[in-house]
């Protein structure tokens, strides 16, 4: 009875508004009233979970997203890929998915990507004549690569539950990454040939090669930064979260005193920025500790896994289905990290059983989470665009349908090609 009133709490809580997080700790806590269990073990379970040095990493990727974001880092990226890929018809909206990339490998953040650089291409994509459904379309789906890309707060996190090494996940992001993003490209080389989509026109090699070097010193030092991120972690020099830190002191230097586009006072204000961004992220962890407790105590994961097994047996292909409809059925309502914190645990007897590698299906769990970033009804990606340029989200929602597609077929191509995550990690490590 206690478990029915627990969930019957939790929904309520979303439908009338609440946080997330503190929809999880309260309806926690009112099963732990109503069924004896000790409040002050309720407690110590919850900040247990934020005891984990790697989660450091998480405000310091944050952090240094914020800094970028204020320097003159995101024109000079946008700068450089219009003169790369601007001559492929398609235009800007290669440019678009380019500077997601290059991107990617600074914030690690989808609603950063399409709330900085993102919004940024679809201002542009707007303006060259592009339609705004189409541009939002491209917008949204390649801001799903930064969080699938090195540095990656989801990756991160799912490190932390599942025990696996994040260096291993951060290099299995780099194939996959540009993978995604050549996808994308062929897409929309296709749609914008047959809508006649405007692109760059070519003038000639010397001028085409001129613009590349130019634009190319231009952003040097920030085209550094995921190397000095992945280099250092492959070396040993630093771990994940102090490859962070060097992170946020490199694009400190970088604003400060080789771009000096920001002074102490910008500064100040990406650190206060990221104290309230940090604060609900870093609080769905001891709450998803506390939710986690009640599915423990009632079982819920061994409920699951006979569930699952009584179908579909040790049945990889059946199993890998089972794993990718939940988390997408579950990214419709709630944010990616949390679904991330809350299931995985559940689901990893399954990828056991299975025989899938953790980094793999721990990937494609990660892909389809982000997919969810984008997906009606919560959708936080396509709501912060809509939010921005003051777009119908359902009208987004319907052209966004061809990209959902995409991605989904993306995430089958990881799970048939298990060596397009697991080679770079396999080679180095």
């Amino acid at each position: 009875m206690e478990v029915y009133i627990f969930f019957i709490a939790f929904a309520v809580l979303m439908v009338v508004g609440m946080p997330i997080a503190v929809s999880m700790i309260t309806s926690a806590f009112l099963y732990a009233l109503l069924k004896g269990v000790d409040l002050a073990m309720m407690g110590t379970q919850m900040f247990t979970g934020l005891n984990t040095f790697v989660l450091i990493a998480i405000p310091l990727f944050i952090l240094t997203a914020e800094i970028m974001s204020r320097t003159s880092v995101a024109d000079r990226i946008f700068d450089f890929c219009n003169c790369l890929v601007g001559y492929i018809p398609g235009g800007m909206a290669h440019v678009n998915i380019a500077t997601s990339v290059v991107f990617a490998g600074k914030c690690g953040s989808a609603v950063a990507d399409v709330g900085g650089i993102g919004h940024l291409g679809y201002r542009a994509m707007v303006n060259e004549g592009f339609d705004e459904d189409f541009s939002a379309g491209v917008t949204i789906s390649s801001s799903t690569i930064a969080p699938i890309t090195p540095p990656s707060i989801p990756m991160v996190v799912y490190a932390m539950v599942s025990n696996v090494s994040v260096g291993r996940l951060f290099f299995g992001g780099i194939v996959p990454g540009f993978l995604l993003a050549f996808v994308l490209a062929v897409y929309v080389f296709f749609i914008s040939q047959k809508r006649h989509y405007p692109w760059k026109k070519f003038a000639s090699w010397r001028v085409l090669f001129r613009d590349i070097i130019v634009s190319f010193i231009r952003c040097f030092f920030s085209l550094l930064t995921p190397i000095i991120l992945l280099g250092g972690i492959y070396l040993g020099v630093v771990t994940t979260t102090e490859a962070a830190a060097v992170a946020v002191l490199y694009a400190i230097v970088l604003g400060l005193i080789v771009y000096r586009t920001m002074g102490i006072k910008s500064l100040v204000k990406c650190f206060s920025d990221v104290f309230k961004s940090t604060g609900p992220v870093l609080l769905i962890i001891p709450a998803s500790k506390a939710f986690g407790l009640v599915l423990t105590r009632e079982n819920v994961q061994g409920a699951v896994f006979n569930m699952v097994t009584s179908f579909a047996g040790t049945n990889p292909i059946l199993i890998a289905a089972s794993i990718i409809l939940f988390f997408t059925i579950v990214g419709l309502f709630n944010d990616p990290n949390v679904n991330i914190m809350l299931f995985v645990p559940m689901i990893l007897p399954l990828i056991d059983i299975a025989g899938f590698d953790h980094v793999h299906m721990g990937y494609c769990i990660i892909v389809t989470a982000m997919i969810g970033n984008t997906t009606p009804p919560v959708g936080i990606v396509t709501m912060t665009l809509c939010s921005l340029e003051k777009l119908n989200f359902e009208r987004i929602c319907k052209s966004l349908i061809p990209f959902y597609i995409l991605l989904f077929g993306f995430v089958v191509l990881l799970l048939i090609f298990p060596q397009i995550v697991l080679f770079i990690p396999n080679l180095l490590m």
